[in-house]
């Protein structure tokens, strides 16, 4: 029983022994969360779709140097595994320049009750580490992410943006992040 509850009946009942006696009487719901997935595993299929090359533009507030409005860059993810609790990849960013941002892991799944998903991405391999967190309509599509700094000093950032979708036009600006990965090569390969 959390502390709100408890407190809750307390300011509801007049006396101490009868908030207890509701507590007690009262069924508490389920905590168990909703399933993994609507489905009982997710697919190849379905993991294959977020492969490839993604443009996104975003802006964002620095903590070091205020707000910078409406940049972009490429979102490379080079492959990714279905489970039964959800889809992981493992990828990489890189600046319209072909600068590399970050490495990424991430992970997503759909939301309770199917026709959104929803996923989330930690950047390692860079000074300033962060992570995003996505909502989309389905796999590869163009997605919607809020991303924040993880380091709490004068570099801490937010930004919100949006990815194009998986698309053949950016194919080139994730060669070098995404190198000899086979996922990536073969959906590369569908693309010319």
């Amino acid at each position: 029983m959390s502390r709100r509850t408890f407190f809750a009946a307390l300011l509801l009942f007049p006396s101490t022994a009868s908030a207890h006696r509701w507590l007690r009487d009262t069924p508490i719901p389920s905590q168990d969360p909703p399933p993994a997935s609507s489905s009982s595993s997710y697919t190849p299929a379905q993991a294959n779709a977020f492969v490839g090359a993604q443009h996104w533009y975003e802006s964002g507030y620095y903590a070091s140097s205020g707000l910078s409005s409406h940049y972009d860059g490429y979102f490379c993810l080079c492959s990714c595994q279905a489970t039964a609790e959800g889809i992981f990849c493992k990828g990489g960013g890189v600046t319209p320049s072909g600068e590399k941002v970050a490495d990424f892991l991430g992970v997503f799944s759909e939301t309770y009750g199917g026709g959104r998903w929803e996923g989330d991405l930690v950047a390692y391999g860079t000074e300033t580490p962060f992570a995003d967190k996505f909502s989309l309509n389905a796999p590869g599509l163009g997605a919607n992410y809020t991303g924040v700094s993880q380091s709490l000093q004068e570099e801490s950032f937010v930004w919100r943006g949006r990815m194009s979708g998986v698309e053949c036009e950016s194919k080139d600006h994730c060669v070098q992040a995404c190198g000899n990965e086979p996922s990536f090569k073969d959906w590369f390969s569908e693309c010319d």
